[in-house]
């Protein structure tokens, strides 16, 4: 037979695809045992030709795209599934807290460490507390003073106070803001603008400060 020939039933000329049993699988007769033909092919070279049934070959191609199909499945699967992180939830506006002005916070820190208060009125020389100038009033501290001859006073140079009039034991000062205030020499005040500084008139006019940190830790009580 010739490369392309195929072997068919002797006794019904079918294709010959022989059941378990050596009968042909379309008519029923007894076949011979057969073995794989040799044949040449065209370069000279023996080459062995192998009978194939086409319906193995339909299962086959069926079991193939079945696994394919299932594979992919299976794929799909593990993807959707695939452990990661998180997704990062959206920012919330419900958490956001509106942030407070350190001056204000300072403030009311100082108001409490060094009060109770007492509003002043008229000269501001009659009390030996400590002053708080706010809104052009003059407030006393009823139990904390700051010693003019304490540690770490010093020339100021913040520019808190823009200008100084010296009268007596008395000073004419004006803050940042242009306000007014009337000050007793070496008595220790705070403008409320700025209540981190702690400030005194020398007699011979300067502008001397420390943090109030500084004056907190040598101050002294009123009431001793």
């Amino acid at each position: 037979m010739s490369g392309g020939a195929v072997d068919v039933c002797g006794h019904c000329g079918a294709p010959l695809e022989p059941t378990g049993d050596g009968r042909c699988s379309w008519c029923g007769a007894q076949l011979r045992a057969t073995q794989p033909r040799a044949y040449r092919s065209a370069d000279g070279w023996p080459r062995i030709r192998w009978r194939w049934s086409w319906r193995l070959a339909a299962i086959t191609a069926v079991a193939v795209g079945l696994a394919a199909g299932l594979g992919v499945g299976i794929a799909s699967y593990a993807d959707s599934h695939q452990s990661g992180p998180p997704a990062a939830a959206p920012a919330s506006s419900a958490g956001v807290v509106g942030s407070v002005a350190p001056g204000s916070t300072d403030l009311q820190a100082l108001k409490q460490d060094f009060g109770p208060w007492r509003q002043l009125t008229g000269q501001s020389t009659g009390s030996p507390g400590l002053l708080l100038l706010q809104g052009g009033s003059a407030y006393a501290s009823e139990q904390w003073t700051v010693p003019p001859n304490a540690t770490w006073w010093a020339p100021d140079l913040g520019g808190n106070v823009t200008s100084v009039q010296p009268a007596g034991g008395r000073a004419a000062i004006t803050d940042a803001d242009g306000t007014g205030y009337t000050v007793g020499i070496n008595q220790a005040f705070i403008i409320s603008s700025n209540p981190d500084t702690v400030l005194l008139i020398s007699p011979g006019g300067t502008v001397m400060s420390m943090s109030l940190a500084q004056a907190t830790a040598v101050r002294r009580s009123l009431r001793k």
